[in-house]
């Protein structure tokens, strides 16, 4: 951007508002894409917490499906997560009929049926609580075609994420966590 100059008697002086809008302009960060380049690993979008705590642990309990119960400071100790907090996770998970657990000698917990039957989507929201915002059908008081816009790329970027993990399965995920990090499934032995 060039300043402009405009011409007084006395002498020549900056436009106020050029060198305002200039300063702007310097502060502005540079667009997304090449942030995102700058950023190891790249954009994506980011589970909470808790999500993550629990996905992380079903994965462990898919990985040992049926064989055995895993106690909880077990798991925690495997994935280097918090003993308590993760607790608190299982315990949800077993509300929403995705473990079972037993008490005692050989207790813990596991998965309460396939990994094949258990849609992402549904631990995650059962994790999560809502995956996706759920905008009104409403149409909004004083309409523009830059609202209708972002309210159309919104609910296509809904209706996508809500495919994607719908369709995919905890097996699919752990077979595709197995080939990417070449884990292998561990072999118990009596």
């Amino acid at each position: 951007m060039r300043l402009i100059y405009r011409r007084t008697a006395a002498s020549y002086s900056p436009n106020v508002p050029a060198l305002t809008a200039r300063r702007r302009i310097l502060s502005i960060r540079p667009p997304v894409e090449s942030r995102a380049k700058r950023r190891p690993g790249g954009t994506c979008v980011r589970l909470s917490k808790r999500t993550e705590y629990g996905l992380r642990a079903v994965v462990q309990l898919a990985r040992l499906w049926p064989r055995a119960y895993v106690q909880s400071k077990d798991l925690a100790k495997q994935e280097d997560l918090p003993n308590k907090f993760l607790e608190s996770i299982l315990l949800a998970l077993r509300r929403g009929g995705f473990l079972e657990s037993k008490v005692g000698s050989g207790g813990g917990y596991r998965l309460s049926r396939s990994p094949r039957e258990i849609s992402v989507g549904d631990l995650l929201r059962r994790l999560e609580g809502r995956l996706t915002l759920k905008e009104s059908t409403a149409t909004p008081s004083d309409p523009t075609p830059g609202k209708f816009a972002v309210r159309l790329l919104n609910e296509k970027l809904t209706a996508a994420t809500d495919h994607v993990l719908d369709v995919m399965t905890l097996e699919q995920l752990v077979e595709q966590a197995n080939r990417a990090g070449n884990f292998q499934q561990e072999m118990y032995y009596i």
